[in-house]
C-alpha cells in the first residue's frame, strides 16, 4: 500500500479544504468551485484538443453541469453538497483499497487498467451506505435517498471512466500534476462532476 500512503496526505488536505469551504459562507464554496473549474478547464482543453467536436462538447457539458450542480446544491445548504460528496468519496476510497487488495478482474482494461470488478462492486456498496447515512443525517426525503443510494456508485464510475477515455485519447496517465499522488484537478473531481447533477435532480424530484 505504498501508493496509498503517497496519496493519503494529498487526499486529506484536499478533503479538509473542501469541507472548510463548504461549512463556511456560501460564497467561499462558490469561489472554490470556480477555482477548481478554471483549473479543470485548462486540463480538459488539453485532454480533448484532438477529439471530435461531439466529444469536446460532451466534455464541456460534463464539466460545466457538474460545477453548476455543486453551486446549486450549496445554495440549498451544505447538507445537499454532502449528499454528493460523501458517497463519491466513499466509492473512490473503498474501490481503490478493495481493488488493490482483492481485485483480480479488470472492469475496463483499455480505459482504466487499474479498475477491477471487485473494487468497483465494493465502491458501489460503500457509496450506497454513505448516501443512506448522509441522507438520513440531513433529513432528505425517502425518494431522494433511494435515488442517490442506488445510483451514486454507478454514476461516479461513469464519470471516472469518461475522464479515463479522454486521458486515453490524449495518451496521458493523469490530467495534470497539481495534486501529488492523484494527478490533476480532473482526476480528483471526475466522479463528483457526474454525481453532483444526479444528487441535484434527486433533491429537486424529492
Amino acid at each position: 500500500m505504498t501508493d496509498l500512503r503517497h496519496r493519503l496526505p494529498t487526499a486529506l488536505a484536499y478533503g479538509a479544504a473542501v469541507l472548510a469551504a463548504l461549512l463556511g459562507p456560501a460564497p467561499l464554496f462558490v469561489a472554490l468551485v470556480v477555482a477548481l473549474g478554471a483549473l479543470g478547464a485548462v486540463e480538459l482543453r488539453r485532454l480533448a484538443a484532438h477529439r471530435s467536436a461531439a466529444t469536446r462538447a460532451a466534455a464541456a457539458l460534463w464539466l460545466v453541469a457538474g460545477l453548476a450542480a455543486l453551486v446549486a446544491l450549496r445554495l440549498g445548504g451544505p447538507g445537499w453538497v454532502l449528499a454528493a460528496l460523501v458517497p463519491t468519496w466513499a466509492a473512490d476510497v473503498v474501490s481503490y483499497v478493495a481493488g488493490r487488495r482483492f481485485g483480480t478482474t479488470r472492469i475496463a482494461p483499455r480505459l482504466s487498467p487499474g479498475k477491477t470488478v471487485e473494487g468497483t462492486a465494493a465502491g458501489v456498496v460503500a457509496a450506497a451506505a454513505a448516501a443512506f447515512a448522509i441522507a438520513v443525517a440531513v433529513g432528505l426525503p425517502a425518494l431522494t435517498l433511494l435515488v442517490i443510494a442506488l445510483l451514486a456508485g454507478p454514476v461516479a464510475l461513469a464519470g471516472d471512466l469518461f475522464e479515463s477515455s479522454l486521458k486515453r485519447g490524449a495518451g496521458v496517465k493523469d490530467s495534470g500534476t497539481l495534486l501529488p499522488g492523484h494527478g490533476g484537478v480532473l482526476d480528483r473531481i471526475d466522479s463528483l462532476l457526474a454525481t453532483a447533477p444526479l444528487v441535484l435532480v434527486a433533491v429537486l424530484l424529492g
